[in-house]
């Protein structure tokens, strides 16, 4: 009887080293060296404490005039922060996007704190950052089967990025903190239903998470896709019926919250279910540009985001479109074609490189997929990018670049001290440009000084720092941004309608009118022109005023008692004391606060012979505001 054969014995590498491939997640690769679960914590806290530093004077910026007043100093439904008016904001579009946990967020910083101050508002942005960069670091954490450097590298990344300020520093992209917030839980989650193996409570939780962030920001929906490469990274078949059965909750919300989107971005209110707390121009009227040029530009951002990965200089708050003049020419530059040839290449490489080596397609995949909708292909604002569009893709790039180091250590054993150098080396650089970028994020003026700094051509910047001049009295310069403006070929309403608003705060009636006729030329249905319009010639054309006053009134989202007390008091000037009386009725209903609407429906009441009701009113105006002098004279001519 012959003996059995012996096995075969595997024979190293000659380089006495087994070759490790950091491509795939794997059993076998980590767990080993994985630290205790308090050394885990710990590293977790010192996370906390050096984003923490890195964006602590932050605490001390202030509001700034972009966004910030309809999110928070002059939204209506903060002042007061009661219970009424947060079921309204509830219900409500705020510019241009439907996010009512976000602005139930904003009320509750309100209704604690005010709106004086940004102070807690930021801290609020500053505790989600501080818990998303924990979460970030579970995240790559267990998707590296517990690898402490690709959590560190990943979640350090994240936390002290320059290019993330945008999202925590500035009070309204509180929708940022906290869509991400609940994306990176309901990731979480899911990974862990991944691990189960089947359903139950943590499927549950992934669905309730992504609920959560679609009603924190529309860009959530970005997570269906993020699961099929959870379950790619995980080596399930993405397309199986399981997974696809299983996914159909997450994609119906996804395609409604995108629904919902598309349709308040375009001005609507889908089917009258929310109310708007103000209408602006989100989608950006770029008809001038063609499929192709739209691809290239998205390529472009693509390509850009990337290398201010490494190279995060020249951060600014506004990144202009090249020159209408240049896309209607065709001579925008190479530059953007050879952001959308890259683009397309790390698409088809990373295809290639599927099945050998998993990172490529999840990091990419990851980054591509949270951004994709805000890579330009469709227009949105004046801007070819933004820091803030950074804010959940680069997590992506970071696992990668955590891979790519381990692998390396892994590999070559005595480079161990040297990534670790870097790693230390490359987030220090980190957090010092954070907190520059933190110092330019200091207020209104340090924000758009640095934009006009970089882009002095740019009539977009121009405009908001002039608008921003004039509301805070330096009207000289004021009126130089929107000049500057102009001269650089950027016709727009709000331009004139700044320059009319300034020419009127001199005393230069005719020429404020001037300003807003060419506005309206622009835009003949523009409701805040022609309200500026009627205020401007009120004293020298009241008749005039009404009829823009009027059109004001029908034509406003909101009831304002601002409307009805102008065009009251230009009916005072014509004659006309009974609708003169009649609107300040409306305006006292609206608001009851207001001395003037009182003293004006006195005189409405006088002059046409009513003294008594009158002294009513001009008591009453005396009443809000102690010493008003002309009350005073009024009720002594009266008798007393």
């Amino acid at each position: 009887m012959s003996k059995p054969k012996k096995k075969p014995v595997a024979q190293r590498p000659s380089s006495g080293a087994k070759p490790i491939k950091a491509a795939s997640p794997r059993k076998d690769a980590t767990q080993s060296v994985s630290p205790p679960n308090p050394m885990v914590w710990l590293w977790v806290a010192l996370l906390a404490a050096w984003v923490f530093i890195a964006y602590m004077r932050a605490l001390d910026n202030q509001f700034v005039d972009w966004d910030d007043p309809t999110y928070v100093t002059e939204n209506p439904y903060l002042q007061p922060a009661n219970q009424e008016n947060l079921h309204v904001l509830l219900r409500s579009v705020v510019s241009l996007n439907y996010h009512p946990l976000t602005m139930a967020t904003l009320w509750w910083n309100a209704a604690n704190s005010g709106i004086e101050s940004a102070r807690a508002y930021i801290w609020f942005n500053l505790i989600f950052h501080i818990f998303n960069t924990g979460l970030v670091f579970f995240f790559a954490f267990l998707l590296s089967k517990r690898n402490v450097l690709i959590g560190l590298v990943t979640a350090l990344g994240f936390g002290l990025h320059p290019m993330h300020v945008e999202s925590v520093a500035w009070v309204s992209e509180r929708k940022d903190v906290l869509y991400v917030f609940f994306f990176l839980l309901s990731a979480l989650a899911y990974w862990k239903h991944l691990e189960k193996g089947k359903f139950g409570l943590w499927w549950v939780l992934a669905l309730l998470a992504f609920l959560l962030s679609c009603l924190s920001k529309a860009m959530a929906v970005s997570l269906v896709p993020v699961l099929f490469l959870l379950d790619y990274w995980q080596g399930r078949k993405m397309l199986s019926l399981g997974s696809l059965l299983e996914k159909i909750p997450f994609i119906a919300l996804a395609v409604l919250f995108g629904l919902i989107a598309l349709d308040v971005q375009d001005g609507g209110s889908f089917y009258g279910m929310f109310g708007m707390v103000e209408k602006n121009d989100a989608l950006a009227d770029f008809d001038v540009f063609s499929p192709f040029q739209r691809l290239k530009f998205a390529g472009y951002g693509f390509m850009m985001y990337i290398v201010k990965l490494f190279l995060p200089f020249n951060l600014s708050a506004f990144y202009p479109y090249p020159s209408l003049d240049a896309v209607k020419q065709g001579t925008e530059g190479s530059v953007y074609l050879f952001g959308l040839i890259f683009t397309v290449a790390v698409g088809a490489w990373s295809l290639w490189n599927a099945r050998k080596h998993k990172i490529y397609l999840f990091g990419f995949g990851f980054y591509f997929f949270t951004i994709a909708l805000v890579l330009q292909v469709i227009s949105v604002g004046a801007v070819v990018m933004a820091d803030r569009y950074t804010y959940l893709p680069y997590v992506g790039l970071f696992f990668m670049l955590g891979y790519g180091l381990d692998a390396l250590i892994r590999k070559i054993p005595s480079s161990k001290y040297a990534v670790w150098g870097a790693i230390l080396g490359l987030n220090l650089f980190f957090m010092l440009r954070t907190r520059e970028q933190v110092d330019i994020w200091q207020n209104h003026d340090t924000l758009w000084t640095n934009v006009i700094k970089l882009y002095p051509n740019a009539g977009e910047p121009r405009k908001i720092r002039g608008h921003y001049y004039g509301k805070t009295g330096r009207i000289d310069l004021a009126i130089a941004d929107f000049e500057a403006a102009l001269q650089n070929n950027f016709q727009n309403v709000s331009i004139y309608e700044g320059l009319g608003n300034a020419y009127g705060t001199q005393g230069k009636v005719d020429k404020a009118v001037e300003m807003f006729n060419q506005a309206l030329k622009l835009d003949s249905t523009n409701v805040s022109v022609r309200y500026n319009r009627s205020i401007a010639q009120l004293n020298k054309n009241p008749q005039a005023a009404i009829e823009d006053l009027t059109f004001v009134v029908k034509n406003s989202l909101l009831e304002k008692a601002a409307n009805f007390g102008a065009r009251g008091y230009a009916y005072l000037l014509t004659g006309n004391y009974a609708a003169a009386k009649q609107d300040y009725d409306k305006a006292i209903s609206l608001d009851a606060q207001d001395p003037y609407h009182f003293f004006n429906r006195g005189q409405a009441k006088q002059l046409s012979g009513d003294n008594a009701g009158a002294i009513v009113d001009y008591e009453a105006a005396l009443k809000l505001k102690p010493g008003m002098a002309e009350a005073v004279e009024k009720l002594k001519g009266l008798g007393r």
